[in-house]
């Protein structure tokens, strides 16, 4: 199973704890804080894994590649915290009183987070790992605009570049292990 679609399973798994946690407030059987409560740990749990699930297929990517055993380097989830999490859903129930469509909006915000975590460590990953040296992106089954651009027509960025993402993205890293790439310098604006 290749990481994009181990990627895509940790979403739909992720999307339907959110639900059945929605599902199970919706008949009572949970208040809306421990509702909050549990979706936030479910988020948070996926996010995890998806950590996990970057750092061990980095380890994978590179073996295959070079032939050599590179262990995984125990990358950590940064930037979701509990508390974080909890006001964000906080806010979609907010919207939900407010008339918004909640399921929708809990499963964009349910799987997110997992893909953005597992962007961010796969890119801290081949930062700091000694057999890299780019990457290039690799899209999603169905890119949008801004994912094309940033492509760059199969560029190969230096791996110290951490790949830009957005809400929703699903693009990957593809490993590049060449011996010299150029770095990125930044444009010069003319007057």
């Amino acid at each position: 199973m290749s990481y994009q679609s181990s990627l895509s399973k940790l979403r739909e798994s992720t999307n339907a704890q959110v639900l059945e946690a929605w599902r199970v407030y919706g008949l009572g059987r949970i208040t809306k804080a421990q509702f909050v409560q549990l979706a936030a740990a479910l988020i948070l749990q996926a996010n995890g894994k998806a950590v996990a699930l970057a750092d061990l297929s980095l380890s994978a990517e590179l073996y295959r590649l070079t032939g050599e055993t590179f262990a995984p380097l125990g990358v950590l989830p940064r930037g979701y915290d509990q508390p974080r999490l909890q006001r964000g859903v906080e806010t979609l129930l907010v919207d939900f009183e407010a008339g918004e469509d909640i399921d929708a909006r809990l499963i964009r915000f349910a799987s997110n987070a997992p893909l953005g975590a597992a962007t961010d460590a796969y890119s801290t990953g081949i930062s700091q790992s000694t057999a890299v040296e780019g990457y290039v992106r690799q899209m999603d089954s169905d890119p949008c605009q801004l994912c094309r651009w940033w492509w760059r027509e199969g560029r190969v960025w230096p791996k110290d570049q951490p790949m830009p993402h957005h809400k929703g993205c699903a693009c990957t890293h593809r490993v590049v292990v060449v011996e010299k790439i150029n770095s990125v310098e930044p444009r010069r604006r003319k007057k």
